[in-house]
């Protein structure tokens, strides 16, 4: 772990007008400035199976056997179900998972880990790995494209996803034609919290995943547990899928109501009212009068609100305003939400985790 740069000492200041210099505060003290981490040496199977983590594909291999044993205990409640693992790298997960479930489909897109993979555990005749990207089929494609018995519905997903792909990956699992009963991924630690929300903590992500299904977080994995480490610290989550979408909305209804959440968190540190009134146009006294007769306080902000709060404004805002959520004010959306209208994971650094600020001063008020 890098060290935090040390603070200015006690009763110093920098001089008024004084120009901050270039460079490491190392250089300055005549030490040479550090270099990327070299990467740390494989485990020894790794090593020995000769596995180099690839950049570009966002390679960080988990290798606590605990953890990896404690993943596949949550992904796997019924043996006969049929697992789909993505991303399974060298197969440490997979290893796991074969050994609690009749069936595993191991997707890995890069084809020497792949091939490796299927060597390694070949006396698994519950095991089928498949060199293919996830992104490009539909899930229940690659469980039948892989040789894997019928059933292939219903099934659980899991994986230790690249954090790059993160995003993509959830969205497609939510949104497929045949979902998965749960999906189990390890995720950024951030990225896990605000997945999940809470009283005071919705975000976009989080409201639009709970259309979908209810996800919960289950236990943290520190970057120690990965080769090569990662700079950020990790943790697992369940999505537990939905039947039919959390609201009775048809889908040209989702649509609308998304073009609602979206506008809400458009801007996140201001009050609804705020948001509403800078992203539709519409007279701040209309918005003020919606909001206050749905039950809210119009100085909340948009993480305070839950799900049904958010179908209440829907439900309200189109009896007030017809045809307003017609048109998104930011990109048109056609279908069910698209998850990578939400922005990168990071753009989420915004969103607040609590309630520190809530009575700072800001253009709301």
């Amino acid at each position: 772990m890098t060290p935090g740069r040390p603070s200015r000492p006690a009763g110093r200041s920098a001089p008024k007008g004084a120009t901050k210099k270039k460079g490491s505060s190392a250089s300055r003290r005549g030490k040479p400035a550090r270099g990327p981490a070299p990467i740390p040496a494989p485990p020894e199977y790794l090593a020995r199976l000769g596995v180099h983590p690839r950049k570009a594909l966002g390679q960080n291999f988990l290798i606590d056997e605990f953890l990896l044993s404690d993943i596949a205990t949550a992904a796997v409640r019924d043996r006969t179900t049929t697992v789909l693992e993505i991303g399974a790298g060298p197969g440490g997960l997979t290893e796991e998972l074969v050994r609690r479930a009749d069936t595993v489909v191991a997707i890995e897109i890069d084809e020497e880990l792949s091939s490796l993979t299927r060597t390694r555990l070949s006396d698994h005749r519950g095991l089928f790995v498949l060199a293919a990207d996830f992104m490009e089929f539909e899930p229940v494609e690659l469980i039948a494209e892989s040789g894997a018995p019928e059933p292939h519905v219903p099934y659980v997903a899991v994986g230790n996803l690249p954090y790059y792909i993160t995003q993509p990956i959830i969205r497609k699992l939510l949104e497929c034609d045949r979902p998965p009963e749960r999906i189990v991924v390890l995720v950024q630690r951030e990225v896990a919290h605000r997945i999940v929300g809470g009283p005071g903590k919705e975000s976009l992500l989080s409201i639009s995943i709970k259309m979908y299904g209810e996800p919960r977080y289950l236990f943290d994995v520190p970057r120690e547990a990965f080769w090569p480490p990662p700079k950020v610290q990790s943790a697992v989550v369940e999505i537990e899928a939905f039947p039919q979408p959390a609201l009775d909305l048809t889908p040209g209804e989702i649509t609308a109501f998304f073009h609602l959440v979206r506008a809400g968190f458009a801007q996140p540190r201001k009050q609804l009212h705020n948001s509403m009134v800078d992203e539709s146009g519409l007279p701040r006294n209309q918005i003020l009068e919606m909001i206050e007769a749905c039950g809210l306080d119009p100085a909340v902000r948009p993480q305070h609100l839950t799900l049904a709060d958010w179908e209440r404004l829907f439900r309200d805002f189109i009896v007030r305003f017809p045809g307003e959520l017609d048109t998104d004010p930011v990109e048109e959306m056609d279908g069910p939400p698209d998850l990578s209208d939400f922005g990168d994971f990071e753009d989420f650094d915004e969103m607040d985790d609590g309630d520190g600020d809530e009575d700072a001063a800001d253009d709301d008020e």
